[in-house]
């Protein structure tokens, strides 16, 4: 025996669109690939190594010194005619030392290894708090405009995961008529095959994952 129910405007009934068990057997697969892929890739993505033929070699200042040794195993494995420091206002410890700037750290750092004076410059960046990485390779590309207009290809030397934001911000910096290579140094405190097992590891790569994702979808040259 059947009962009709009156719903008097109060009840409605809908059809529910839902999830069978391989519907989220899917989704679980799909996020655990996710995880997979980051784990296994994204240090090779962030830290690429492709130079390119070029007369300068360019070193972020703001390095680790092991760094700065393997710039100078760099400049003189290749022909090389001029190594290139750049840098920004440092953060701390600027009144306890002569140097302001990161690149002028690295140049007297390299200058205190013995390294050529005649056959390095460090270009430094003025006060800034956005794009720092942006605004040093704005200041490389003025002035080689000004003192080597000859010069259309550089190889980027920087640190890790940092490399590619680095690549990516110094060639909008320089523009299309510019080869920028880019030479990534791995890091001394950490695997890069077993980055999340560290600390240091996962909050650099992790922090230089977002900054590559911010580069790509949102920041525009200026």
């Amino acid at each position: 025996m059947k009962i009709a129910v009156k719903n008097y405007g109060v009840i409605s009934k809908r059809t529910r669109w839902g999830l069978t068990i391989w519907g989220w057997l899917a989704i679980f697969l799909i996020f655990f690939l996710g995880i997979f892929l980051t784990v296994t890739l994204a240090y090779d993505v962030l830290a690429p190594n492709k130079p390119v033929k070029a007369d300068v070699l360019v070193l972020e200042g703001a390095v680790p010194d092991y760094i700065i040794d393997s710039a100078v195993a760099e400049f003189h494995r290749h022909p090389y005619k001029l190594l290139i420091t750049t840098g920004t206002p440092l953060e701390w410890g600027h009144l306890l030392i002569d140097y302001g700037n990161t690149a002028a750290v690295a140049e007297s750092s390299l200058k205190k290894m013995g390294f050529d004076s005649t056959q390095l410059v460090a270009v430094a960046t003025k006060e800034i708090q956005n794009d720092r990485t942006y605004n040093s390779a704005l200041a490389l590309g003025a002035y080689l405009r000004k003192y080597h207009p000859e010069i259309k290809a550089i190889n980027l030397m920087s640190y890790g995961p940092h490399a590619r934001r680095s690549q990516m911000m110094f060639q909008a910096a320089l523009g299309k008529d510019f080869s920028v290579g880019i030479i990534s140094i791995k890091s001394f405190y950490y695997d890069k095959h077993n980055w999340w097992k560290s600390s240091k590891g996962f909050r650099e790569v992790m922090n230089e994952m977002l900054g590559y994702i911010f580069v790509k979808l949102f920041f525009v040259p200026y």
